[in-house]
C-alpha cells in the first residue's frame, strides 16, 4: 500500500481550503506514483456504486490520463514545464480527497431505497463539492502558472468539461427503462 507522509497529507488538506499551493508539495515523481495508485483505488471505491463494472477501470484511467495530459500541456504551453511534478501532485491529491468526500453521496444517490427528497439534497451537496473542486484546481493552476484567478478558473472549468465530455462520449449512461 502506498505511503503518504503526514506533512504531505496536511499540505493536501490545506489545498482544500486554499491555504497551501502546489509548490508546498515535495518535488517527487515517487509521490506522483503513490498518489496515482491511491487515485485509482479511491476511484474504484466511489465508482463501483454508479458505473457499469466493465467501465470502472477504463473510466478511472481516462480521468487520470486527462488530468495528466491537460496539466502537462498547459504547463508546456506556458513555458512552466518544470512545475509539472508538484502541480500534478496537487491535482491528483485533491482529486483523491474529493473522491473520498463524494463517496458517501454516490452511495446514497445510487441506493434505490433513498427517498427523493434526500436524493435532491444530496444532489445539491454533490454540486457544491464539484464546484469546490473546480475552485481548488483553479487555485492550483493560479499558483503554478502565476496567473489571475479568472484565467485559472477558465482552465479548471476546461479540465472539468473535457473530463465529463470524454467520459460521456466513451462511457454513455444508459437511460432507465
Amino acid at each position: 500500500m502506498p505511503y503518504v507522509e503526514m506533512p504531505d497529507l496536511q499540505k493536501l488538506l490545506a489545498l482544500l481550503i486554499l491555504k497551501s499551493a502546489p509548490q508546498d508539495l515535495p518535488y517527487s515523481p515517487k509521490f506522483i506514483a503513490q498518489l496515482a495508485v491511491v487515485y485509482i483505488l479511491s476511484g474504484i471505491a466511489v465508482l463501483q456504486t454508479t458505473v457499469n463494472p466493465d467501465d470502472i477501470y477504463a473510466g478511472i484511467l481516462l480521468g487520470l490520463l486527462v488530468q495528466y495530459v491537460f496539466t502537462y500541456s498547459v504547463l508546456l504551453a506556458l513555458d512552466k514545464r518544470a512545475r509539472f511534478v508538484q502541480t500534478f501532485s496537487a491535482i491528483l491529491g485533491v482529486s483523491i480527497l474529493f473522491n473520498l468526500l463524494s463517496w458517501p453521496l454516490f452511495a446514497l444517490l445510487a441506493n434505490e431505497t433513498t427517498g427523493d427528497s434526500l436524493k435532491a439534497s444530496m444532489s445539491l451537496l454533490f454540486l457544491l463539492i464539484m464546484s469546490w473542486e473546480v475552485l481548488v484546481k483553479a487555485h492550483i493552476f493560479r499558483h503554478a502558472l502565476e496567473m489571475k484567478m479568472v484565467s485559472a478558473l477558465a482552465l479548471s472549468f476546461s479540465l472539468f468539461f473535457i473530463t465529463v465530455a470524454l467520459s460521456q462520449l466513451l462511457f454513455p449512461v444508459e437511460a432507465a427503462a
